[in-house]
């Protein structure tokens, strides 16, 4: 782990991932200093991306204001790691990610964290951005999510910004998300707000039965993958509690337009099984 970027001391990782490290650092001086730790997002490499398409990815999405979003403070590019590096900070500091929860992180608070992952979700696509990556990496924890805070405290966890394929290769065939929570529209280039949804649903499988919906897909060509997810319904994916099992259906329905029509359903819909665990 790298011990600075560029002026950000680094006091730990939360995430250490050869697609999507997040670390933890001091805020340098030149932005007011303080105690308060900000969140560093290592994008990816960019080795065949200029910098200028980098932004042109990132600056949309940052532009979204919302508390169930990071809030961004700058990006630049990192010589550390694979140069060159995007890298992201946030002013909302993250305790950890779904991927890897606390121990003590009941299931309540883990469908909680990924609702307001969804109502990030859904500021993106009220402003026309649709994340493409959201995976249990993708949902960070606030300490919020960690401590039993009341149902009116702010947002538990926020959605990470999207990754950066290297050059012009789809997120798909670096290993950003597992294939396991691709959407399978977006496999075949048809991605859109629904293709969020179906992410959320593989989520929500994974953290309610501890797998994957379609695991092992990461080992096969993408259009075998492709085929795989078209013709497994979601109803054979094992069994679930019946306060979770039909919002995971939906999401994974095959036909988009049996999906909830918003990632701000999904949410509700969430909340609601939480309170019911």
């Amino acid at each position: 782990m790298a011990s600075q970027v560029a002026d950000y001391e680094i006091t730990s990782s939360v995430l250490e991932d050869r697609t999507a490290p997040c670390l933890r650092a001091r805020r340098p001086q030149r932005l007011g200093g303080g105690d308060a730790p900000v969140t560093i997002w290592v994008m990816g490499p960019l080795a065949r991306t200029s910098w200028a398409a980098a932004r042109a990815r990132l600056e949309p999405v940052a532009s979204v204001r919302d508390e169930h979003l990071p809030s961004w403070l700058e990006a630049g590019i990192a010589e550390w790691a694979q140069r060159p590096v995007v890298w992201v900070s946030a002013a909302t500091a993250v305790a950890a990610t779904l991927a890897s929860p606390p121990s003590g992180m009941d299931m309540a608070a883990k469908l909680r964290a990924i609702a307001s992952a969804a109502r990030g979700a859904h500021a993106l696509h009220e402003h026309g951005q649709v994340h493409e990556a959201i995976c249990p990496q993708s949902i960070a924890l606030t300490a919020a999510s960690l401590s039993g805070a009341p149902d009116d405290a702010p947002a538990s966890a926020v959605l990470a910004p999207p990754a950066l394929a290297n050059g012009q290769a789809p997120l798909a065939q670096v290993g950003y998300p597992p294939l396991g929570y691709m959407d399978p529209q977006l496999l075949r280039g048809e991605g859109g707000r629904w293709s969020d949804i179906w992410s959320l649903g593989a989520v929500v499988h994974q953290a309610v039965t501890g797998s994957v919906p379609f695991p092992g897909l990461d080992e096969l060509p993408v259009v075998q993958a492709l085929s795989r997810l078209l013709s497994v319904p979601a109803a054979t994916l094992g069994e679930m509690p019946a306060a979770v099992s039909e919002v995971v259906a939906d999401c994974l329905s095959v036909d988009p337009a049996d999906r909830p029509a918003t990632a701000s359903e999904v949410a509700e819909r969430l909340d609601e099984a939480a309170a019911k665990w």
